[in-house]
């Protein structure tokens, strides 16, 4: 795979507190430093894919190669639901919580079977979204230990809240990549974002603790800043200056709009279609003309990047319910019904796979078109359409039996039930 040939990067960096900047670690470009002369950058030039995380950075061919030999390269596996922070604007769907009634949670050994089960169609990467605060779950630490010793990647998504010096050490070691929550470069709007106080100040602690190890020292990088921009607490000069840091720092820049699910599943929230056309353009424009990086974005992503996990993975979530991915979740499997080289061969798995991706999410154009069915129901209803073409694909109905969907969605805490106002199309 591409970031098995990552190379070691020095980047050329003074201490030198920049007003927007001061609650980011002061790591800035020296004055006599070209930006478009940085050896991320120029790696860049050939691959865009570069300035993402290893274990993320799938470009096309490596996909390409994929499909052709009917590969799953990318796993990604919710561990606990627990989490310390009260992000309102939380995309987890009713699914990924614990404390539905009458389902148990995937153990630590059955985590590690799936694991090797993908490992097995050929995955390299194994991805930590969620559903809570991954590092607090009593088997990450082993389940990252048997990612190393399988020969794969972790990659970590992490609110940094229980990340100290030892934990960053053995991170490194193992391989890891970690994508930090860090949602503006003004502590305290961190902690409103998040709904704890002091959080700010331990994300940029984490961040510290972080570049200090050497995270950003390879091509592509293992640290990304893993951003959500909402109306309400971002400007597009406070990104600007974020997006910046970044790729001055060789730092993946996850920055994206809402994703329009969970909690932020309600239109007040979302940000415009327009808005979000002016924060891609706007990064664009920075790379262009600051870094001489070119590129045709696409929407929702900034900076270039382009998700391909729907063509090249699978979620699971904590309860071995398996989905395309873990933000739009169409429902393709059950891992206590089938095994996932069965989920991952059925009829409509293999449909949905096959158009190429190349960035696009469905999940947010769906929402910008008006669409009011509830979390779950919309986790079926194109499978439902492509069932009254095609018939039943018997993965997915054993699957559909055993989540329960109505009983997911109407007994989870705080649940609310949206009446359907438009048909499905």
């Amino acid at each position: 795979m591409d970031n098995n040939h990552a190379t070691l990067l020095n980047v050329h960096l003074i201490d030198a507190a920049e007003e927007r900047t001061d609650n980011l670690p002061n790591l800035r470009l020296s004055p006599d430093v070209d930006r478009k002369s940085l050896p991320h950058i120029q790696a860049a030039q050939s691959r865009l894919e570069n300035l993402w995380a290893v274990g993320t950075d799938y470009c096309e061919e490596t996909i390409r190669r994929a499909r052709a030999e009917n590969r799953l390269l990318h796993l990604d596996i919710d561990m606990t639901g627990e989490c310390k922070l009260k992000c309102f604007y939380c995309d987890r769907t009713p699914d990924r919580y614990s404390d539905v009634p009458d389902r148990t949670e995937l153990s630590t050994q059955e985590r590690k079977d799936i694991i090797l089960q993908a490992r097995r169609l050929g995955a390299t990467t194994v991805e930590f979204p969620g559903a809570g605060e991954p590092m607090i779950d009593p088997g990450f630490w082993e389940i990252v230990e048997y990612i190393h010793s399988l020969g794969m990647t972790t990659v970590l998504f992490t609110s940094g809240y229980h990340l100290d010096a030892a934990a960053a050490d053995r991170l490194y070691e193992l391989g890891a990549s970690v994508f930090l929550k860090y949602n503006n470069i003004d502590t305290a709007v961190q902690d409103r974002m998040v709904g704890v106080r002091g959080y700010g100040d331990k994300a940029r602690s984490a961040m510290g603790l972080l570049l200090e190890r050497g995270f950003n020292k390879s091509i592509p990088t293992r640290l990304a800043i893993d951003v959500v921009v909402t109306p309400k607490y971002h400007d597009l000069d406070d990104v600007a200056d974020l997006f910046r840091w970044c790729r001055d720092n060789n730092v993946h820049s996850y920055i994206m709009t809402l994703i329009p699910e969970g909690m932020a599943d309600h239109k007040s929230l979302l940000l415009e279609k327009e808005r979000a056309n002016d924060l891609i353009e706007m990064m664009r424009k920075i790379d262009e003309e600051e870094y001489g990086l070119v590129y045709s974005p696409s929407r929702p992503m900034g900076g270039g990047y382009r998700c391909r996990q729907v063509n090249c993975g699978l979620f699971v979530n904590l309860f071995g319910e398996v989905y395309d991915c873990n933000g739009l979740s169409r429902l393709v499997g059950h891992l206590r019904q089938d095994t996932l080289e069965s989920v991952w061969n059925s009829a409509y798995a293999e449909k949905i796979r096959t158009p190429d991706q190349n960035g696009f999410c469905l999940v947010r154009e769906r929402q910008w078109q008006g669409r009011d069915l509830s979390a779950m129901n919309r986790k079926v209803e194109e499978y439902e359409r492509w069932r009254a073409k095609h018939g039943d694909d018997a993965v997915v109905e054993r699957a559909k039996q055993a989540v329960g969907i109505d009983h997911v969605e109407l007994t989870r805490k705080g649940a609310m039930v949206k009446t359907p106002t438009t048909q499905p199309v």
